[in-house]
């Protein structure tokens, strides 16, 4: 049917209803009809990257004021989404919509979504369907199941990369209602689609549609799949090339030891009861502050990094002085037949000790004082009439409380912490003290 018989079709429709058409124009009825295309202005959140821009303001590679950026992919020109007229119960040139359509659609979800994000929540959103009534759709190992088969996704920002949302869990297979499409954007680890809150989107909310036959224009800027499938079951995350994105933090061989068996753990269970703290011991690792993050899902290097900058905590532990170590792994193990990925990092720094001038002074008062009680009871060494032993039981107690002062002191003056041998010795100090009181009181009296 030609696009010029169809616009005859539809003035005659339109006539027939009475409908004054004399001031509408070829071009118009065209647009109405979803037989012409028009630009569909785009929020830029990066949700359809490559295929369409991703501003470097919200995380992305593109400067939207940039010659590089051309207007099909700042403002994509697609089809009205016509509902067709109906007469006599038979409705008639209504727009078909297919699997892998860009679709542009607004509804109270999409409103709400966008005040939350601060953005303008009348422009919608721009997502491509993945499924229609009827289909099942499963996300199993960063893939996507369509009717229990992985689909081809050339369009998508990188190989498996499709990891569960609060809507869809890993592995759960769920099914399109009627009059409804399962949508997902292009650039999974930053797209808010049907994983999520969004949930379904319903035919009625689809305002633009551009079908996947006519999206040649993009092609230069998608993927070549021929090596998708070799990447099942295999981690996604290069170690290495996350580590050169910190700049302030070093690569430490025990963290990663510790990082992968906590991961181990976790995927066994989420509750486990093996926390860092275990871990770290259990590799020898000690330091002063130690901290973590655990993210699950299927991360490349960029999208990890990516991921760790737009939560607050996680950027600001990265970006925290007093971390000096990091150790970073992925595991991935079957979980109940699912295949689950989890990534964990650890992360060690030295803080140095802060001593109040009181207890300093107290330490110094105390070696000032041995200074002189020292040579004292030495001059009684071989005095007639001294209980030697005692004597020198005194004063081997008094050199070792000499001895553990100077440490102290040391320990104070460089800002380093006490370490357990030193605390343990300073107990210690507590009970040899009441024993020097009881021997100088002895000899004292002699």
């Amino acid at each position: 049917m030609s696009r010029r018989f169809i616009t005859i079709l539809v003035n005659l429709i339109l006539t027939a209803l009475f409908v004054p058409i004399s001031w509408i124009s070829y071009t118009e009825i065209s647009k109405l009809v979803g037989l012409k295309p028009q630009p569909v202005e785009v929020v830029g959140t990066g949700s359809m990257y490559p295929s369409l821009y991703w501003d470097e303001e919200s995380g992305g590679p593109e400067k939207s004021n940039s010659d590089g950026v051309l207007e099909y992919r700042s403002s994509p020109r697609m089809y009205s989404y016509f509902k067709g007229i109906t007469l006599a119960g038979t409705t008639y040139l209504k727009s078909e919509i297919g699997i892998g359509d860009m679709v542009a659609f607004s509804s109270q979800k999409t409103r709400e979504i966008l005040e939350k994000e601060d953005k303008n929540p009348n422009l919608g959103f721009i997502k491509r369907v993945i499924g229609k009534s009827g289909d099942e759709i499963e996300l199993r190992d960063g893939y996507v199941l369509r009717n229990g088969k992985v689909i081809e996704e050339p369009y998508i920002s990188s190989p498996r990369s499709t990891y569960a949302g609060s809507n869809l869990a890993e592995c759960t297979k769920i099914t399109v209602p009627n009059n409804s499409y399962f949508v997902l954007g292009d650039n999974r680890k930053v797209s808010s689609d049907s994983r999520y809150e969004l949930s379904f989107v319903k035919d009625e909310d689809i305002k633009y549609y551009l079908p996947l036959a006519k999206q040649g224009i993009y092609h230069s800027l998608w993927r070549n799949t021929d090596r998708d499938a070799e990447l099942s079951g295999t981690p996604t995350l290069n170690a290495s090339e996350f580590y050169q994105k910190l700049t302030n933090l070093k690569r430490n061989q025990k963290l990663e030891v510790s990082s992968r068996a906590r991961g181990s753990a976790l995927l066994k269970n989420e509750s486990t009861s093996y926390k860092l703290e275990s871990a770290l011991r259990d590799v020898g690792y000690t330091n002063i502050v130690t901290g973590e993050f655990v993210m699950f899902g299927h991360y490349t290097a960029d999208e990890l990094w990516a991921a760790l900058q737009s939560n607050f905590e996680t950027k600001a532990q990265l970006s925290n002085p007093d971390y000096d170590h990091i150790g970073v792994s992925s595991v991935i193990s079957d979980v109940s037949g699912c295949p689950t990925q989890v990534i964990v990092g650890h992360l060690g720094g030295y803080i140095p000790a802060t001593y109040d001038s009181s207890m300093k002074e107290s330490w110094e008062g105390a070696r000032a004082n041995l200074a002189e009680v020292i040579p004292s009871w030495e001059k009684a060494v071989g005095v007639t009439g001294v209980d030697q032993e005692k004597l020198n039981e005194l004063l081997s107690l008094l050199k070792t409380k000499q001895t553990l002062v100077d440490e102290v002191l040391s320990v104070i003056n460089k800002r380093e912490w006490m370490s357990e041998d030193l605390e343990a010795r300073l107990k210690q100090d507590k009970v040899n003290s009441d024993r020097i009181s009881q021997l100088a009181k002895e000899l004292s009296g002699e």
